[in-house]
């Protein structure tokens, strides 16, 4: 696999070593004279790894790497620090907590400077790999979180059907006493499988398997909310639309709307807010 390193420094020679060193290596290589530059750099062609001078002009590798942690685009990248004058320990601690993943003392030893490059890029991917299995996952609970609730709306569906259908039939039992008491019985039954708060139980389970912690936080935000309101912010938390909650919810889309509205007031969003996004950011 190829790699982009960017080597920042602002001594031709260095850079040149560093050329050198890596020449071997399955790498494409892009060097900038400071942490002005290397920014640009970064940000146009968001390398896999950077090797960053501490002092320089213009820019030094520490404020440059501030920057680069402060922008979403470049926070990944990781920075390597070198130096050949800050190598106190309280030096290796100030670059880390900054944000670099490494501390390179010089003047380099290619064995280490290689070994270290190497060790940082295989971190990198390791990590990209995870990220990506642990996307894979959530998009997995997505889907199945999506499935449970279309499933319990079917089941209400169906039942509602069955109880209005029995409800037609009340005039053809009604003289006879023991069917009319079955089919009463048959309707308490299918009625108790209505229950909204075992619905909501279930489904809050499955949603918190994929977003745990989220209902806590609607509440220390904006206190006790109904289940209504706490089943309608879920829905737009996995990307519901109007339509979609109107067919789980088995009302009419005009009816969701309004809904969203009241939740938009609950909520104390501005008019110009807008809900979905307010509630994915929670």
């Amino acid at each position: 696999m190829s790699y982009k390193i960017l080597i920042v420094d602002d001594d031709p020679q260095n850079i040149e070593l560093l050329l050198e060193y890596l020449a071997n290596e399955s790498c494409e290589l892009l060097y900038a004279p400071n942490g002005q530059v290397a920014l640009m750099l970064a940000r146009q062609e968001l390398p896999d790894l950077i090797v960053m001078d501490w002092e320089m002009p213009v820019l030094n590798g520490i404020e440059a790497v501030k920057l680069l942690q402060a922008d979403p685009k470049t926070q990944k990248i990781p920075i390597i620090i070198a130096t050949g004058i800050r190598v106190e320990p309280s030096d290796l601690e100030e670059a880390l907590d900054t944000g670099a993943v490494d501390f390179l003392k010089k003047p380099f030893n290619p064995v280490e400077f290689n070994a270290r490059i190497r060790s940082n890029l295989r971190i990198k991917k390791q990590h990209e790999t995870i990220t990506r299995l642990l996307e894979e996952a959530l998009a997995r609970k997505e889907r199945e979180l999506t499935a449970t609730a279309l499933f319990e709306h079917e089941k209400n569906n169906l039942i509602t059907k069955l109880i209005e259908q029995l409800e037609k039939l009340s005039p053809l039992h009604d003289s006879d006493s023991g069917l009319s008491q079955q089919v009463n019985d048959i309707k308490r039954q299918l009625k108790s499988q209505l229950n909204l708060k075992r619905s909501w139980d279930s489904f809050r389970l499955h949603f918190e398997e994929v977003h745990p912690d989220f209902f806590n936080r609607l509440h220390e935000h904006y206190g006790p909310l109904s289940i209504t309101e706490k089943r309608m912010c879920a829905f737009l938390k996995i990307g519901m639309d109007n339509k979609e909650i109107a067919l789980l919810t088995n009302v009419e889309t005009g009816s969701v709307r309004k809904s969203l509205n009241r939740l938009k007031n609950k909520l104390n969003l501005e008019a110009e807010d807008d809900l979905r996004t307010h509630v994915n950011h929670i």
